[in-house]
């Protein structure tokens, strides 16, 4: 009996804390710890990261590419805790804009949020189009730019249409994708490390003598994209940070738990892959330009690849809609504050679903 009066002051405390800040919101406190923190995890989503980037990243750095990993995560955690300590401040929904209107104010807040829609827009482009080669794989045609351009627009429309279900469907989507892509990182990871290893643990630190103008640093540089494209995710437990009870302490929790976990994951998948290369030489020389597919299909044959490709497409769509949902934060805070046209329409909270509709339809428009 002493629970719900206690939820009730939390909410109460919550709505507190917002109106302090300026607001009120209709969004429904409904996201845990965990799910906030899925949000985070498929976000980033290591297995579309390593996945994706790793024939490109190997071919430009060889096996040392590795170790971008762990540096670039090394970075991001301390970006990490500052964002952590700026969230639990200011707890709003649409993260990083109403962030630096508070520390920086309007004309700066209008800038950092633009940018940031700018790089949604880019990543949510690139995960859908990156998905279409990997359904290809999975149900057996040959990928071309238009099937994945078809491919990337019906992911964008399932993703507005989840996220148009709201919140707690945005929550069980997300934590289902996050256990998905891990069991199944895990799964696949192990399997190659004891059956498919062909490559040393010493190639981890053998360049294959790849050079820039004579010099290893240019080349370990540029593929250290897959350490840059993977660890941007955790600001994403903030945007949704109105609809998630106690997110002043909850949220910077659930973002250092995506750099922890996501990272140990994606450096986990990243190793089992580059000891399961077969002719390390032949990435590095272009003569193999999608290891990835080489790997799987050396290790579970036509079948058991396909198995592991839906996977990863579960771990394509969870991304997806992980980011569209930031992306609809982000304008409704824009809406809210009225920064951008149509903001009356745009900071509509539906009362069924208690989420943004229209700024989902656009986001969802504008991706597309």
């Amino acid at each position: 009996m002493s629970a719900r009066p206690h939820l009730g002051a939390d909410a109460d405390s919550d709505a507190e804390q917002l109106r302090k800040l300026g607001y009120t919101s209709n969004f429904s406190r409904s996201m845990s710890l965990w799910e906030n923190f899925a949000l985070g995890f498929t976000y980033l989503s290591p297995v579309v990261g390593v996945y994706t980037l790793f024939g490109l990243c190997l071919a430009a750095g060889g096996p040392p590419m590795f170790w971008a990993y762990l540096l670039v995560g090394c970075g991001q955690l301390l970006v990490c805790l500052i964002f952590g300590e700026v969230v639990s401040q200011f707890p709003i929904s649409g993260g990083v804009y109403p962030w630096a209107r508070r520390l920086v104010g309007k004309r700066w807040a209008w800038m950092v949020g633009w940018i940031y829609s700018i790089a949604l827009c880019v990543t949510i482009a690139a995960v859908a189009v990156g998905a279409g080669p990997y359904l290809a794989a999975m149900l057996g045609f040959e990928p071309s730019n238009n099937t994945n351009i078809v491919i990337a627009v019906l992911l964008t429309l399932f993703a507005t249409l989840v996220n148009l279900s709201g919140t707690q469907v945005l929550a069980r989507i997300a934590m289902f994708g996050f256990l998905c892509e891990l069991v199944g990182a895990v799964i696949v990871g192990v399997y190659l490390l004891v059956f498919e290893r062909h490559q040393p643990i010493s190639v981890l630190f053998n360049t294959f003598d790849i050079r820039v103008d004579g010099s290893y640093l240019p080349a370990f540089l540029t593929a250290s994209l897959a350490g840059m494209f993977l660890y941007y995710g955790f600001e994403a437990c903030g945007d949704v940070a109105e609809e998630t009870p106690n997110p002043s302490k909850q949220i910077p929790v659930a973002m250092r738990m995506t750099i922890y976990i996501g990272g140990v994951a994606a450096m986990f998948a990243c190793l089992a892959l580059i000891l399961a290369v077969p002719d390390m030489q032949a990435v590095i020389n272009g003569t193999d330009k999608d290891p990835v597919t080489t790997i799987l299909n050396n290790a579970f044959g036509s079948v058991g690849s396909k198995v592991v490709m839906g996977v990863v497409m579960i771990s394509f769509i969870s991304c997806v809609i992980s980011l569209q949902a930031a992306a609809s934060r982000l304008l409704y805070a824009y809406a809210r504050d009225e920064m951008v046209i149509g903001s009356r329409l745009l900071k509509r909270i539906s009362p069924t679903t208690q989420v943004p509709v229209a700024a989902l339809f656009v986001s969802g428009v504008l991706r597309r």
